[in-house]
């Protein structure tokens, strides 16, 4: 997840607490040449309303639909916004403007956060009712007509549906907080589809639900994010991890998005050393020496191959890493979970606002801190996330104190 990717894998002695955040369905790729963010928040380019087109993969073959419909729902758009841009998350929620809520709900600058809570594997109501990290997740996640966190720009609202469904599912009540990890996702991803191999525009590989860490542009050193220098031993050759999608979710550090066996048929391509990795509708499963070994999560260690199959007719597109659904039901619903947890296991007091600040912070670095008050990259990755969310995608101020 480019200058996020230093983060450490899951400690093993936190529970899941529960599930939150975003999903999408299959969209379109838009002819501009952006790169795959992850990281630095470096994701610009000129958003384009309307066309869209299927874009050329670094493998030579193309992903998305001219129609942007999908079995999973259908959503428009194209080429990734200005630099650090992000979406957010809601339901039918009470809008909150300044320190407090509108709708009697907790002023985030001085009360504590409740935390996460599990919707016991499934999706509950809703949207994600049949939703779970083992089924994987089929949802239309095109935005309601009453949306609670629209940014007014379709290119970064694609998603609204599945980000609010799962806040539903997570528990989280109050619009900021959908704001807020749309801003995170603008800067890790730039949000809006765009396959390219030009890296210097989204931070790395491709744009959007697309996105793909490549290594020093994106912050990573080798062997990646939560990387090995082990031979791979499905591939007998060194495979380095990479960071994928909206928030840049790591397979490496975080044990999902795995098929233990390789169905019959398919195959696996290997990532190898390279930093931009084949891409396109012909590849359907990934293979990197840290995922082929063992990941360590809260529940055991997970291994296999990451499966990415676009083909939205297939069975096996419900647990794909490039399932926008998917993608942002584990990341909102089951990873945000046990980032929340261990990223304030150790700091007491501090307001829910600055819970959410060490939350985002931690997804970076990985390092947990004793205080409320952040510092260094953290506290840095924070500010953009505050400043995409001013000056891209809401163009208002931020209500809360500043990290």
């Amino acid at each position: 997840m480019g200058t996020l990717s230093a983060r450490a894998p899951f400690e093993t002695e936190v529970p899941v607490v529960a599930r939150w955040l975003l999903a999408g369905v299959a969209v379109l790729a838009s002819p501009l040449a952006l790169g795959a963010c992850a990281g630095s928040g470096e994701n610009g380019g000129d958003v384009l309303d309307g066309g869209v087109s299927k874009g050329s993969s670094s493998s030579g073959s193309s992903s998305g639909s001219s129609s942007g419909s999908s079995s999973s729902g259908a959503s428009s758009g194209s080429s990734s916004g200005s630099p650090s841009s992000g979406s957010s998350s809601g339901s039918s929620f009470g809008s909150s403007s300044g320190s407090e809520d509108a709708g009697g709900g907790t002023d985030a600058a001085t009360d504590e956060a409740t935390p996460p809570t599990s919707d016991g594997g499934g999706g509950g109501t809703g949207l994600f009712a049949n939703c779970s990290l083992a089924g994987g997740c089929i949802a239309d996640c095109s935005p309601p007509a009453d949306d609670p966190i629209a940014t007014g720009n379709k290119s970064y609202d694609l998603y609204d549906g599945c980000i609010l469904a799962a806040m539903q599912v997570a528990g989280m009540t109050e619009p900021w907080q959908g704001e807020l990890l749309k801003s995170q996702a603008y800067n890790e991803s730039g949000i809006t589809p765009v396959i390219s191999t030009n890296d210097d525009t989204c931070g790395g590989q491709n744009c959007g639900i697309w996105a793909i860490s490549a290594g020093s542009v994106s912050g990573d050193d080798p062997p990646g994010p939560c990387g090995s220098s082990s031979k791979d031993p499905f591939t007998g050759q060194v495979d380095y991890s990479h960071s994928y999608g909206l928030f840049q979710d790591t397979p490496a550090c975080e044990g999902t998005f795995l098929q233990k066996t390789l169905p019959a048929g398919y195959t696996c391509t290997p990532t190898t050393e390279a930093n931009n990795i084949p891409f396109g509708t012909d590849v359907t499963f990934y293979c990197e020496s840290a995922t082929s070994l063992g990941v360590s999560t809260p529940t055991g260690t997970n291994k296999g191959y990451i499966n990415a199959v676009q083909d939205t007719s297939s069975p096996l597109y419900a647990t794909s890493i490039f399932n926008p659904a998917y993608e942002l039901y584990v990341y909102m619903d089951y990873t945000w979970a046990i980032n929340f947890a261990q990223a304030n296991a150790g700091a007491k007091g501090c307001t829910e606002i600055e819970q959410w600040y060490l939350s985002l912070a931690y997804w970076l670095t990985g390092n947990a801190t004793t205080s409320c008050t952040l510092t260094g990259d953290g506290l840095q990755y924070v500010q953009t996330a505050i400043t995409d969310y001013q000056t891209v995608l809401y163009n208002k101020t931020w209500p809360y104190p500043a990290p």
